[in-house]
């Protein structure tokens, strides 16, 4: 059996146990899993992806301090600026590209290297710290800080450890290829975090890490939800669990905080995509003809008014369309000129009464 000496040495735990509560956590993101994936392929999941995205960049971001907020960083990445951006706006367009790159190396067939974690690192932080710390195993000591308080969480190992440490870690991630891919993730981040290999970015880097390492796992789930939202609303509590694993040198506290945190998240995208669906059937031709007729049976004399109040958001000309169309299919009788023309059910204004519903 492995024994990872260095790991076991700084009293770095690094032993999987599926808790109660982890199981729990589980359970729901299991529960999340069949309505997503019954969206793969539809406009629904290219939405549930960029909105994803969006908040994995803005909170995870946050979580160091970064103030930009989600309607910010939408419009940072579709202008795409970044010559002479202020270190917010840089943290921003390094994350989207880190996280590109992330979703790249998903697709390979190959293990990870720790050249692999490197380079999000290189990503991460370009342009904002001096380039010989960019990319590179750190040769400064550092400390584990709440970006929020500045207090100091931990003194981390020393420069001189950092190579006994990852390779323990590489090690560790070999051994472990066949273990639950959400607990394996969730442990890295926290094993990773530890060690702090990095002489900047490594909270960044590490929430990266255990994105792709779920990418890479099969979860394919991961790509939805951006269990960085949860964790920034209870920061107090990631660094907490941080804590409480150190001072118990046990995995628990941390992996099962971060698989509360990806089950919450799970489940709120399960709402709000709902929510995207129920809005969108109002926008099908179909529904709106439903509607119009059972707004048509409602009053005596429907009028163009009347159609454009009930659909505000969608164009007149297509509002106009739809009323031709009704008409042609008898599901509507028209009266009078193009200008005050009025409408009525017609003989087969049946026909939609579902979509109305």
């Amino acid at each position: 059996m492995p024994t990872y000496p260095h790991l076991k040495r700084l009293k770095i735990p690094f032993r999987l146990l599926h808790t109660d509560e982890f199981i729990k956590s589980m359970m729901r993101i299991a529960a999340a899993g069949p309505f997503l994936n019954e969206y793969l392929g539809s406009p629904l999941e290219l939405k549930l992806h960029r909105r994803a995205k969006v908040r994995a960049i803005t909170y995870s971001n946050q979580i160091e301090g970064n103030p930009l907020g989600e309607e910010e960083v939408t419009v940072l990445l579709k202008e795409k600026r970044i010559a002479g951006a202020p270190p917010a706006v840089r943290e921003v367009q390094n994350y989207h590209t880190a996280l590109d790159y992330v979703e790249q190396l998903a697709q390979e067939s190959r293990s990870l290297r720790l050249a692999d974690f490197c380079d999000i690192q290189r990503l991460v932080t370009a342009g904002l710290i001096p380039e010989k710390q960019s990319g590179r195993i750190r040769t400064v000591p550092v400390s584990v800080v709440n970006a929020a308080d500045k207090t100091v969480i931990e003194e981390c190992p020393a420069p001189y450890e950092l190579k006994g440490l990852l390779d323990d870690l590489w090690q560790w991630l070999d051994d472990t290829q066949e273990a639950n891919a959400f607990a394996r993730a969730f442990a890295f981040h926290f094993i990773a975090v530890a060690i702090h290999p990095f002489a900047d970015g490594n909270g960044r880097t590490v929430r990266l890490m255990q994105h792709l390492l779920l990418l890479k796992g099969g979860e394919s789930i991961a790509r939805f939800v951006p269990s960085e939202t949860t964790i920034m609303k209870q920061r107090a509590r990631y660094y907490s669990a941080i804590r409480q694993s150190r001072a118990l040198n046990a995995l628990p506290p941390i992996v099962e905080f971060l698989a509360e945190c990806f089950a919450v998240s799970a489940e709120e995208v399960v709402l709000e995509g709902k929510a995207l669906l129920r809005n969108s059937a109002t926008k099908t031709p179909s529904a709106r003809y439903g509607r119009i007729l059972a707004l048509a049976k409602k009053i005596e004399h429907l009028t163009m008014r009347d159609v454009i109040n009930l659909f505000p958001d969608v164009p007149r000309r297509t509002l106009e369309r739809d009323l031709e169309t009704l008409t042609k299919e008898r599901a509507l009788k028209a009266h009078g000129e193009k200008k005050a023309r009025t409408y009525r059910p017609g003989a087969n204004a049946g026909r939609y009464d579902k979509s109305s519903q």
